[in-house]
């Protein structure tokens, strides 16, 4: 259910450690990848340790002057026989040739051993230094073509592998609440001379001084690491055969710290994953999110009304709730939306169409016959609401089948006036909305054969941001971004061809903000940049934090799992137990919500790669 990201979406200073950074959530990665920068140059290069072994020979390598007689050059031998004068003179002036060997060249041993210091004067800040080691050092034996090996100087003669995440944890829990003593240090001394193979390096790593008397050194390398008096800086001095080392480099954020201490290095899905409700929800339309993924609401099968179930987040104690909130009997939902936790929308009935629960607006005045809204009820899916709220002010927006943008605004805590019971028109041609804030939406509209992305708020009508480009006449445009719309700019895809043969195979084109731009909607030639991929039947634009780009969402072939298209090529990120009926995804946060054939509703956040919530309906067993 999870990936490693590709080394390629990792900046270039932070690749050589992708093996080991794809086993943190992508908000540590940046945290933590800093500390490894920083510490990496204090390493050196690797001195792995030659065995004090008699000289081995291989073949000869020349003639020489010098040397022992009994490789002296037999034609030499032939003078002491025939001409023993010359051969004493030649042997007086240094002139007789003997064969030289060639020496085998000894290969230095290429292990790592890492002992840790697991009392409690390396807990904290230290333990940070500790695991920014262990990669480094991982990092390090893999390069010399061997493995890392590594124990606790409490526990002498204990060696683990490190090769998994799980490994690395271990590290963290591994503590003990007495420092560690001589005698300790002279087990493990004793252990690793009895070691079959001596290790190449063997780094000392903890509280004790890097610099002893000679006779008191028994590993190459010795690390101490302490936090500084003043500030979130960790004093880091290092030791070998090329002299001491000292630097002073900054912690990470107190958050990552704290996962990255108690080993939460991904997100961890919640607990009381699987839950049961006794209500019956209806397969006929997809489920609908809150624009800021906490709250999902799925129609009833047997009664008017929703379902509405909160999104469990990451560590929450206790299961998410589930509401259940009516309409009257035959009234026909046509748009739902959240407005905050509350949910609202706009209902149609035998009289006339009118809001629900939403405070200050009630009945819907139609316009002239040309201007009425296209909004015939019963089909599949929902017509697109925002619900904008203000310091008591709200502006109902509501997209129809026409592309016609309208908007109700009313203040909430007043009743329901009769001049504001008429929409308001903002815009035609309009392919798309999206609500990225509780008081603000983007929106794409079609201006002379352009497509022009706008923004809309309570307070302001809609304003031209920036021109997209031209797009085939039956495109499907979507916006996604969250929080990248507050720092000025989020994403837009636009569909640039569809397959005929019932394939699902489409082209799209992403316009994704540069990362370096920053500041507030305005025209700026370089704010986005554009790229095409291929994608299957795709239903959603999401920020793929695990991958840090932009992707495209689908649903396989089959209907049985969730599809990620992206310049790389697609990647399925979740198996459903069964088929996917109906699904709805968030394009702030990454959430999608889905139904299933047996009306089972998956939570699973496409942007982390965590499932968050399976409630299983009743009735689900037969359908």
């Amino acid at each position: 259910m999870t990936a490693a990201p590709a080394a390629t979406e990792l900046p270039e200073a932070l690749r050589p450690w992708h093996p080991w950074l794809a086993w943190f959530a992508p908000e540590l990665t940046g945290e933590l990848g800093a500390l490894l920068q920083r510490m990496q140059p204090l390493l050196g290069r690797f001195r792995g340790q030659v065995k004090a072994t008699a000289p081995e020979f291989d073949g000869l390598d020349d003639l020489r002057r010098r040397g022992r007689y009994e490789r002296l050059l037999a034609t030499e031998w032939l003078l002491a026989d025939e001409l023993p004068d010359e051969f004493l003179r030649r042997a007086a002036s240094s002139e007789h040739l003997f064969l030289a060997p060639r020496p085998r060249a000894r290969e230095a041993e290429k292990g790592i051993v890492a002992l840790f210091d697991a009392g409690p004067l390396q807990w904290g800040a230290p333990r940070l230094g500790q695991l920014a080691l262990w990669i480094l050092l991982a990092r390090r034996a893999a390069q010399t073509g061997s493995l890392l090996q590594w124990g606790t100087l409490q526990q002498p003669g204990v060696l683990r592998d490190a090769q998994d995440a799980k490994q690395l944890r271990a590290l963290l829990l591994a503590r003990s609440f007495v420092p560690a003593d001589a005698a300790q240090a002279a087990a493990w001394r004793l252990a690793l001379e009895k070691l079959e193979r001596a290790p190449g390096e063997c780094w000392l790593i903890g509280e004790a001084a890097v610099d002893p008397p000679a006779a008191e050194r028994w590993t190459s390398h010795r690390v101490r690491l302490r936090r500084a008096v003043q500030g979130d800086v960790l004093e880091v001095s290092l030791s070998d055969v090329a002299g001491v080392r000292h630097a002073q480099l900054p912690l990470p954020a107190t958050k990552a710290a704290v996962r990255l201490l108690k080993g939460e290095f991904a997100p961890s899905p919640p607990k009381d994953l699987h839950q049961r409700h006794r209500a019956r929800v209806s397969l006929q339309r997809p489920p609908v999110i809150g624009w800021q993924g906490r709250h999902v609401a799925v129609p009833l099968l047997d009664q008017p009304g929703a379902a509405v179930y909160f999104v469990p987040q990451q560590g929450q104690k206790k299961a998410g709730k589930i509401g259940h909130q009516q309409w009257r009997d035959q009234a026909a939902p046509l748009a739902l939306a959240f407005g905050g936790k509350r949910l609202g929308g706009v209902l149609n009935s035998e009289a006339a169409m009118y809001f629900w629960q939403v405070p200050g607006l009630a009945a819907i005045v139609e316009a002239q016959e040309e201007d009425r809204l296209s909004a015939p009820p019963g089909l599949g899916l929902w017509l697109p609401m925002a619900w904008l709220r203000h310091r008591g002010v709200q502006k109902v927006c509501l997209l129809d089948r026409a592309g016609r943008l309208v908007s109700w605004t009313a203040r909430a805590a007043s009743r329901p006036k009769p001049e504001e019971a008429s929409p308001a028109l903002v815009e035609r041609s309009v392919l798309c909305i999206s609500q990225w804030a509780d008081d603000a939406l983007v929106y794409v509209a079609r201006r002379s054969g352009q497509l022009m992305l706008c923004r809309l708020s309570v307070d302001t009508g809609p304003a031209t941001v920036l021109p997209i480009g031209t797009a085939p006449e039956d495109t499907r445009v979507f916006l996604a971004g969250g929080r990248h719309w507050r720092l000025g700019l989020g994403a837009c895809a636009v569909r640039l061809s569809a397959d005929d043969g019932g394939e699902g195979r489409e082209r799209w084109r992403i316009h994704a903000p540069n990362p370096d731009y920053r500041g507030p909607y305005r025209e700026h030639p370089h704010a986005w940049h554009a790229f095409e991929i291929g994608a299957h039947k795709a239903i959603a634009l999401i920020f793929d934090a695990h991958r840090g780009r932009f992707a495209m969402t689908g649903l396989s072939s089959d209907r049985s799992a969730l599809v990620l298209h992206s310049s790389a090529g697609a990647e399925t990120v979740y198996h459903a137990p069964e088929r996917i009926e109906k699904i709805a995804v968030c394009p702030n946060t990454g959430l999608a919500a889905m139904l299933t054939l047996h009306r089972k509703l998956i939570l699973f956040d496409l942007s982390l790669r965590v499932l968050l919530g399976f409630f299983h309906a009743e009735g689900g067993a037969n359908g």
